[in-house]
């Protein structure tokens, strides 16, 4: 049975997933007090939920404002995308060794959506399209095998998507159709060289646009 979140947990998913989408923009500044009653939730439970985010750098403290959400730099850009080439890799190389029937399913359930969204690109649908690349990749990960690699990995994912919200369809998914074909052969040497094609075609994509 899923235990149900504490309040600190709660406000700190909902802030977290809204700064990751773009629905909470880069420079807003976050207010405790309101926070607390759209919530719902006590001011100390908020507070602690704020300095979390702070701790992982989605947000800056500034003395008498309060919480400011934080802006990537191209700097920061550059870095994910650099660490993202190296433990990608690496994984899937694990992952083509060891992926199930089932992975691969979901894979391939996944890449489908992905293509009926890429297709129509709506306004409705960019917060889908994000969520779809997360699972992707996630999936990927987890099916190396190495936990702390697939946490690293979902870290580092997390922190792109603030970026990928300037364009929330730079994922293209014929590039993941091709990663799953390589997954289905076990072909380990074609499955890196596809993640690391993909990841640097992200990557050119988003910087000329950020």
């Amino acid at each position: 049975m899923a235990h149900k979140p504490t309040k600190k947990t709660f406000v700190y998913e909902q802030l977290k997933n809204a700064i990751i989408s773009g629905e909470i923009k880069p420079g807003q500044i976050l207010n405790e007090a309101v926070l607390a009653e759209k919530y719902g939730m006590g001011k100390t439970p908020t507070r602690e939920a704020l300095l979390l985010l702070a701790n992982e750098d989605f947000l800056d403290s500034m003395p008498r404002v309060g919480y400011v959400v934080s802006r990537l730099t191209t700097k920061d850009l550059l870095e994910i995308f650099s660490l993202r080439l190296v433990l990608e890799t690496e994984a899937i190389g694990l992952a083509a060794e060891r992926i199930t029937a089932e992975e691969l399913a979901q894979l391939e359930k996944n890449n489908n959506q992905e293509k009926k969204v890429f297709l129509e690109k709506s306004p409705q649908g960019s917060e889908q399209a994000h969520q779809l690349n997360r699972e992707f990749h996630a999936t990927i990960a987890r099916a190396s095998g190495n936990l702390r690699l697939e946490k690293i990995i979902q870290s580092l994912i997390n922190d792109l998507e603030r970026a990928l919200s300037f364009d929330p369809y730079s994922a293209d998914p014929s590039q993941h159709t091709e990663i799953i074909n390589s997954l289905k052969t076990h072909d380990k040497a074609r499955a890196q060289e596809s993640m690391r094609a993909h990841i640097n075609e992200t990557r050119m994509r988003l910087l000329e646009i950020f």
